[in-house]
């Protein structure tokens, strides 16, 4: 009898609370209703230099929170639809805008000269991103925190000249921006974020792994009624 109450016991259990594993999640964040904005730094190096903004700022005194927010579907489990906030706190309110730094991440005319790189972030910067699940749970997400980052996470202009700059239509590169001080570099973007992040086994195979100890444990007490 032991042996039976021990089987219905862990497949009541594993029914019950099942186990979790970690894994990748990539999701695909929409349109932004904020601007992303890039402020061009002059030629400190040949690939350019910006200020990087991620959307809207407010500041209190203490702290700065920058916003890029949205709304965003998909077929990701766990978060197939809702809306997001993409946050980027400083520890303090320098003017005229939060330092971070970016450097494009090739010179003009090779095919990366679009992609930038972060070289310089303040000490007690935090980047987050809150996704609120359509009829489910607020997710707050840990990018970047205490040094490091901890998730990967990417921009793509909306607009198909780049987003608005001080340079007019043409060009309109980020890299431009950057060797251009003070030029202003904005728009609606789409963000991809993955992240790590603890999932459970499907229904299915909870199931399937409950129903078969419950009929182990039914052989083994017909065996021993039998015996």
């Amino acid at each position: 009898m032991k042996a039976i109450i021990s089987a219905a016991a862990l497949a009541g259990l594993l029914l019950a609370a099942p186990a979790m594993r970690a894994e990748s999640v990539t999701v695909n964040l929409g349109q932004s209703a904020q601007d992303y904005v890039l402020t061009g730094l002059g030629a400190i190096n040949p690939t350019g230099s910006y200020f990087n903004q991620q959307g809207d700022c407010a500041g209190t005194g203490a702290t700065t929170t920058c916003t890029l927010s949205g709304a965003y579907t998909g077929a990701t489990p766990g978060y197939t639809s809702g809306t997001y906030s993409f946050l980027t706190i400083y520890p303090s309110n320098p003017a005229p805008y939060p330092p971070i730094e970016s450097i494009s991440e090739q010179p003009l005319g090779f095919p990366n000269e679009d992609y930038f790189n972060y070289y310089y972030i303040p000490a007690g910067t935090n980047i987050i991103l809150d996704l609120d699940e359509t009829g489910g749970p607020d997710y707050v997400i840990p990018l970047y925190t205490g040094g490091s980052f901890d998730a990967g996470f990417s921009f793509a202009d909306v607009s198909a000249v780049c987003g608005g700059t001080s340079l007019g239509a043409n060009p309109c590169d980020q890299i431009d921006v950057g060797l251009v001080n003070g030029a202003t570099y904005s728009g609606p973007v789409t963000t991809t974020v993955t992240f790590t992040a603890a999932a459970t086994p499907e229904p299915g195979t909870i199931t399937l792994l409950g129903s078969g100890l419950v009929a182990l444990g039914s052989r083994l007490l017909r065996r021993r009624r039998s015996a």
